[in-house]
């Protein structure tokens, strides 16, 4: 357990790199995006190219926000069932 504490306060525990690379199901879905977005791109002027990359960027800054929430509150109710766990008497 001790080593575990160390390599995360060292910095060699890093969750979102082990996040793992996109299913074959994700990869489909991602190229599809990227094509349709290539094909709405080709059909819009500067202006509301503009405006589909402003959406694109909120769109990003809010999934990174949801993940990272996400991690803490999976880590937290991690954290809460140990505690439940070594609190119990084993009778």
């Amino acid at each position: 357990m001790e080593d575990l504490i160390n390599e995360f306060y060292y910095g060699n525990i890093c969750p979102v790199e082990q996040m793992g690379r996109p299913t074959p199901g994700e990869k489909e879905i991602l190229k599809r995006i990227r094509e349709n977005e290539e094909k709405l791109r080709a059909t819009l002027g500067k202006q509301e190219k503009a405006i589909l990359d402003a959406i694109k960027d909120d769109c990003l800054t809010v999934s990174a926000s949801m993940g990272e929430r996400r991690f803490h509150d999976a880590f937290s109710l991690g954290a809460r069932l140990l505690v439940e766990i070594f609190a119990t008497d084993p009778q």
